[in-house]
């Protein structure tokens, strides 16, 4: 309710004891991956689309979050990673 996005982040650091961070636990699993350019429009494109790829995919959803994932990239062509939950 006061957070719009979870975010996960690998380190070594012990935040246990940090009552500003919640931690929880990431199970994996299997995703089908999705890379789109990073920016605003193609970005909203692909959420406004997604019931679209799903069914176009054949993809067999689980119930899991749906991860968003970018990377630090030189240049202008910066993509990021949509990662679908699946059987």
């Amino acid at each position: 309710e006061r957070c719009r996005y979870d975010f996960m982040l690998m380190t070594n650091r012990d935040f246990s004891k940090d009552q500003m961070v919640q931690t929880g636990h990431f199970e994996g699993g299997k995703y089908a991956v999705f890379t789109v350019k990073h920016t605003t429009e193609k970005v909203n494109l692909f959420w406004s689309h997604l019931p679209h790829v799903i069914q176009n995919n054949h993809l067999d959803i689980r119930q899991a979050p749906i991860i968003e994932r970018y990377r630090e990239e030189e240049g202008e062509d910066k993509v990021c990673e949509f990662l679908l939950p699946i059987f």
